[in-house]
């Protein structure tokens, strides 16, 4: 992991001067410099309350590989993973027992096809809390409502159960962050009603790490917690501070700071990147299918396929199963056409079958479902397929060159 950033840079006179400003600070105003704020904020002093940060999730049934073909054995994931058995799925319908379901998010995380959605806790936004503190901090912990008890810091992500991070958010995490840790103390696990949220983080960050080369750091002494800033959004926030006084005598509670921006920055255009993956996939293969319906890219599919346009070298680490079609054993029947709800799978008037890679989620559902044996088989995945080329750069490119 990233070692503290203070010991490793050399000390210069910008340094010397934020210690300066720091030292006046307690000075001037020891009761900010005590209650570590500078603004005043109505939610300072509401307790903790651990249903803050949980949700019960809401089911969409269309987007459900057991609905869509109608077969029990197509995918079992949500039902594998729910530790109190509170998700029924009936006759098309997925329903979620609102008395007994323990709002860990666990069914979320597990769902290749995004049945289960909740608003605080989408792939896109987790992501987005992580990028935040770890750029921020010198440390980001990921932790649960159990292992915290407590309002969390600005570098700490309090979960309902660290499992709610599947193995595609941690590989977008990893690839762009090696400052990211785990806080959960010995034995929080042992004695959660989460029986399944070990393994399920265990597992998730196991892949993760085997895909990247990466590790994700583990703290269990709440004591050792590193909060501290670091060094670049200090220095970042102390030179906006000082050519931007007379605003922020303005607006003290919301000044802008440099640091901040540049992080705000950062966010949006991996924001936009992912949003980018949908028009150069139009431009690629299309967006529709024979039938005229639109192929579904997942929030956990852009993610990685986002850190993978970043670092393509990455790409025959992160090993994934795929379908190859078979046509001599094909009836052509489409159950697993029908089956795939991200609308992966293609088959046009001629009965040629197409698998649109960016788009499938290696459940294996389709080869399950297939009721002739080798027609569909699952194989390990040329995963450079899911690095898009954006022709329309590449044309840019090719004209500026043409002009030198």
């Amino acid at each position: 992991m990233a070692q503290n950033q203070n010991h490793n840079e050399e000390r210069d006179f910008l340094d010397d001067l934020i210690d300066i400003q720091d030292s006046l600070q307690v000075l001037s105003n020891p009761l900010d410099a005590l209650m570590g704020s500078l603004s005043i904020d109505p939610n300072t002093d509401k307790p903790f309350e651990p249903m803050d940060y949980k949700e019960i999730p809401w089911s969409n049934a269309n987007r459900c590989l057991r609905c869509a073909s109608g077969k029990a054995e197509a995918c079992s994931r949500c039902l594998d993973v729910c530790p109190v058995d509170c998700i029924d799925i009936h006759n098309q319908s997925v329903r979620i027992d609102d008395e007994t379901c323990l709002q860990c998010g666990l069914c979320v995380a597990a769902c290749p096809t995004e049945t289960f959605n909740t608003r605080r806790h989408t792939s896109r936004v987790l992501y987005d809390q992580v990028a935040r503190a770890a750029s921020a901090y010198e440390q980001c912990y990921i932790t649960c409502t159990r292992a915290l008890a407590r309002k969390p810091e600005g570098n700490e992500i309090c979960l309902p159960c660290v499992g709610m991070l599947s193995a595609d958010i941690w590989f977008s995490i990893l690839t762009d962050f090696d400052n990211v840790s785990v806080y959960l103390p010995l034995g929080v696990c042992d004695r959660c009603r989460t029986t399944t949220g070990e393994e399920a983080y265990t597992q998730a960050i196991a892949t993760a790490e085997e895909w990247t080369g990466a590790t994700v750091g583990l703290e269990v002494d709440g004591n050792n917690l590193n909060h501290n800033f670091t060094r670049a959004y200090i220095r970042s926030q102390f030179i906006s501070n000082a050519m931007n006084g007379a605003e922020r005598l303005v607006s003290a509670s919301t000044p802008v700071l440099a640091g901040a921006k540049a992080i705000a920055d950062r966010i949006n255009s991996h924001a936009r990147s992912l949003d980018k993956l949908q028009t150069q996939l139009d431009d690629v293969m299309g967006l529709r299918t024979t039938d005229m319906r639109q192929s579904m890219l997942t929030q956990d599919r852009r993610l990685v396929m986002g850190a993978l346009q970043h670092d393509p070298d990455l790409a025959p680490y992160v090993k994934l199963a795929a379908p190859i079609w078979d046509s001599s054993k094909c009836t052509v029947c489409g159950d697993c056409k029908n089956t795939c709800t991200t609308h992966a799978i293609d088959i046009d008037e001629r009965g040629k079958l197409t698998i649109k890679m960016p788009f499938c989620v290696n459940c294996g559902a389709c080869e399950i479902v297939c009721p002739e044996p080798g027609a569909l088989t699952m194989v390990p995945m040329n995963t450079s397929e899911l690095v898009v080329r954006d022709r329309k750069a590449e044309e840019t490119e090719r004209l500026e060159a043409l002009a030198r």
